[in-house]
């Protein structure tokens, strides 16, 4: 197996980020510096990456959907020590990697995967992918609220709009973003003040 799509298969980055690991120097190969196209024998090499060894684990290409509680972290440590979601995972797929992140505030869908190539396609802005939430308010939906939704606010990052939005309930709407900055749409609510009580991812691109 190629080096680089050994490691794109067991860290859970695309190929061309671990290109970049190893023309930087940082893997090596049984103590030797790893070079590109090179070649390995997963069961005997010793692969070292950033200072780590990577061990290898036979979940090739596995992709899960997890529904995320409030209050867990989606990363695969915490300094903060707080619970993440690698701990409602059991421990063998614990090499999976978070495709991007979800607000710790907020639940719903997670993916996780160690297809770096799917991670990437699904978390890089250039792919414009689509997240889908429900967004539950403490006061009563207007059409002022959706029409500064569709017509955009401005973050200190740029301009933030949603690409659809539409009302669910008295107290809740549905929204589609690509965008993906940090707790966008509670930001967004707040410049309308609006307070969000519930923040539910239901989709991220093709995944439900």
């Amino acid at each position: 197996m190629r080096i680089n799509a050994y490691l794109a298969s067991q860290l859970g980055i695309s190929r061309r980020a671990a290109d970049h690991k190893i023309r930087q120097g940082n893997v090596l190969v049984d103590g030797q510096t790893a070079v590109l196209g090179q070649n390995i024998n997963t069961s005997e090499s010793e692969i070292i990456c950033d200072g780590t060894k990577v061990t290898y684990s036979a979940l090739v290409n596995t992709t899960i959907i997890l529904y995320k509680p409030a209050l867990y972290v989606t990363t695969r440590s915490d300094p903060q020590d707080r619970p993440t979601v690698m701990d409602l995972l059991p421990r063998h797929l614990h090499t999976l990697k978070p495709a991007g992140r979800l607000d710790y505030d907020s639940e719903g869908l997670v993916l996780l995967s160690n297809n770096g190539q799917l991670i990437y396609e699904n978390t890089h802005p250039k792919f414009e992918t689509e997240k889908q939430y429900d967004m539950y308010f403490s006061k009563p939906v207007t059409s002022a609220l959706l029409e500064a939704f569709e017509g955009g606010i401005q973050l200190p990052e740029g301009i933030a709009v949603a690409d659809r939005v539409q009302q669910k309930t008295e107290y809740a709407i549905q929204v589609v973003i690509h965008q993906g900055w940090n707790r966008q749409l509670r930001r967004m609510a707040s410049d309308c003040d609006y307070e969000v009580t519930h923040l539910v991812r239901t989709r991220l691109g093709i995944f439900t």
